[in-house]
């Protein structure tokens, strides 16, 4: 059972990941090696899935962000469309999703040129796909890491 402090962690990793057990034990008034030990009870138990790093896509030259919404086939005839998605170049999330269409992808590329050559040599190919519709994002205005939106409190 997850318990206040744990949710204090939490909220203290989600906020910078590389946060030292020692800070945070010094945040939530424990010893760093009980906040170790909660840690890896954490990860244990897979609240903790992992620690990524955030990268600035404009630097490494991928300034383009595009949602794309896929329809496949249905009955797909035990071809499996997510499976083939999966791969798409330059893919930083795939949802199956309820709606009108079946997958959500979220694609970043270099510019409108390479998104093209993403949706018409990787993305319509794929047998099972009917539908592809694009939309580009002008401007993100709040970009977080997975649940750090939540509160945890």
């Amino acid at each position: 059972m997850i318990d206040i402090t744990d949710r204090e962690i939490l909220s203290i990793l989600l906020s910078d990941a590389s946060t030292s057990k020692a800070e945070i034990a010094r945040r939530v008034g424990l010893a760093a090696s009980a906040v170790s030990e909660r840690v890896r009870k954490l990860e244990a138990d897979r609240v903790i899935q992992g620690y990524e790093v955030r990268l600035d896509a404009k630097q490494l030259g991928k300034p383009l962000l595009a949602f794309i919404f896929v329809t496949d086939a249905k009955p797909s005839h035990g071809f499996d469309t997510a499976t083939a998605l999966s791969t798409v170049t330059g893919l930083e999330e795939l949802h199956k999703i309820a709606g009108e269409d079946c997958y959500l992808l979220k694609i970043r590329a270099a510019d409108t040129d390479e998104l093209n050559t993403i949706i018409e040599d990787e993305i319509n190919p794929v047998q099972s796909v009917t539908r592809v519709r694009t939309t580009i994002v002008l401007q993100p205005v709040t970009e977080r890491p997975p649940m750090a939106g939540h509160r945890l409190n």
